[in-house]
């Protein structure tokens, strides 16, 4: 009996030894620093969605002005093209004071017309471990550790065959959630 004892108490030991943390050493993942994160993580994207529904009912209502609030500047248009086809950091940046001159040829009448419709399968999160040189520049605007979302849309062109598209980047800037960029198939400049 007393061999069976010593036995399951060799065997439980390592067991209860393991639930045990040792007296002044500190657990290597808090659970409340785990909890931060993930509420981090929550507000970040509560966030986006909030700025991004804004932006929604501005557009929808033509509401350029309030559409002007929603945005970062200087605003970024364009993409650079490579040589070998590919795009490089952003580009054509306008000024607040420039915005009445573009904002005809940034909200056109399709952005007008289809981004207040648009669904989450037109949104994308862009990976923090992208190597795009487009995202990394938008990147360099925004607070650091903010999210990149980018709003996609794809569309036929009227009369045609062809597709045209545009698409609208947000980031979190001086902590608020603004749209950063824009691109498009035609260039705003």
């Amino acid at each position: 009996m007393k061999k069976k004892a010593i036995i399951y108490f060799l065997y439980m030991l390592p067991i209860f030894a393991s639930g045990c943390e040792q007296p002044g050493k500190k657990s290597s993942t808090p659970i409340h620093a785990v909890s931060k994160v993930a509420q981090s993580k929550v507000n970040d994207e509560k966030d986006f969605y909030a700025a991004l529904r804004l932006f929604k009912k501005e557009l929808a209502v033509k509401n350029i002005g309030a559409v002007a609030q929603c945005m970062h500047f200087p605003f970024y248009t364009g993409q650079q093209q490579l040589p070998d086809g590919g795009t490089g950091n952003i580009s054509d940046p306008i000024s607040l004071q420039d915005f009445n001159t573009y904002k005809s040829s940034i909200y056109h009448r399709d952005v007008l017309r289809l981004l207040p419709g648009t669904k989450d399968d037109n949104l994308s999160e862009i990976d923090n471990k992208t190597d795009d040189p487009y995202y990394l520049s938008v990147k360099k605007l925004t607070d650091s550790g903010s999210k990149l979302y980018e709003l996609y849309v794809q569309y036929a062109e009227s009369n045609t065959q062809a597709e045209n598209y545009f698409a609208f980047v947000f980031g979190r800037v001086n902590g608020k959630y603004k749209v950063v960029a824009y691109y498009a198939k035609w260039p705003v400049k």
